[in-house]
């Protein structure tokens, strides 16, 4: 009975022993992918994987070892104490034409899925994270000190920020395309330079602003002086048109009287001008002398003496 008992036993023990081996290889078969992060596969084997594992449950070997790399937007910040509570300093100097500054630096960031594979092999088995934090931080230190050095400190500083950050943005995103990284956006939050410097900054700026002022004033009686110029101007072309449009009129004034005239002088004719004689002599009673003798009004009917 014992020996039965001894049996059954073992066999239980061995079966919870299976049972808990096979667990523990399931567990290292699945590999979880959380979402935003896709996995890089490598395999003792057969090395790295060209495809990559998405987001979900995937079966994968138990010797297989899966990194993970951000798909998603990250934010890299490198600044003074960039962790609530830590003295840690992440920002860093630049060089401009005119001397340096201090800088605090933020970008927003992702990498190419189909990059991760070949990030992987190339910085032997380093996460997206770590490749970030090792390799990718110092370049960007690098690049953008070599856009600052193209602006001044007053432009960096404060009169083209707005440019620089732009400059910065398009750099970066040529210079760590190859690290198969997006970029989706840089900019320098915070800029400080020596207090010297920026109090001569603050002058400056003062006296530049005094100096538009200025400009916008003299602008504003320049445009003054014009407009008057202009309505002067005006008034004589006004006047000049009214004198030539009344000699216009008097010209064709006269040039209709004289066709007139011509008309009036076309149309007389001896046979008219007889006509015209003998009409005023029945109205008016005039009286021709011919030989001495006088001709009679032909409405009184009376005789002229002879003269």
């Amino acid at each position: 009975m014992s020996k039965k008992v001894s049996k059954k036993l073992k066999v239980l023990v061995l079966t919870i022993l299976v049972l808990a081996v096979g667990t523990i290889l399931a567990a290292k078969c699945i590999e979880r992918i959380p979402a935003g992060y896709v996995g890089v596969v490598y395999s003792p084997g057969s090395g790295v994987r060209e495809d990559v594992l998405t987001q979900g449950w995937h079966m994968v070997a138990p010797t297989d070892k899966v990194t993970e790399y951000s798909v998603a937007t990250e934010q890299l910040n490198l600044a003074r104490g960039n962790k609530e509570g830590s003295k840690h300093d992440a920002s860093f100097d630049v060089t401009c034409k005119d001397g340096k500054m201090n800088v605090d630096f933020e970008m927003s960031y992702s990498f190419r899925a189909e990059d991760a594979p070949h990030l992987y092999t190339k910085y032997r088995g380093l996460d997206g994270k770590e490749v970030v934090d090792t390799i990718i931080t110092s370049k960007i230190k690098t690049h953008v000190s070599e856009v600052t050095s193209q602006y001044s400190v007053l432009e960096a500083h404060m009169e083209k920020k707005a440019e620089l950050n732009n400059a910065i943005t398009q750099y970066l995103r040529e210079e760590l395309a190859e690290f198969g990284i997006i970029v989706e956006s840089a900019n320098l939050p915070r800029t400080d330079v020596d207090p010297q410097v920026e109090q001569a900054i603050i002058e400056r700026s003062k006296v530049s602003q005094e100096l538009e002022i200025e400009k916008q004033k003299q602008e504003k009686t320049r445009l003054e002086a014009e407009n008057k110029k202009i309505q002067a101007e005006g008034e004589a072309t006004k006047k000049l048109i009214e004198a030539e449009n009344q000699a216009e009129i008097i010209k064709l004034e006269a040039q209709a009287e004289a066709a007139a005239n011509r008309t009036i002088s076309d149309s007389i004719t001896p046979e008219l001008l007889t006509k015209m004689e003998m009409e005023a002599r029945i109205a008016h009673g005039w009286v021709t002398v011919t030989g001495g003798s006088a001709l009679v009004d032909a409405r009184s009917g009376r005789a002229d003496d002879e003269s």
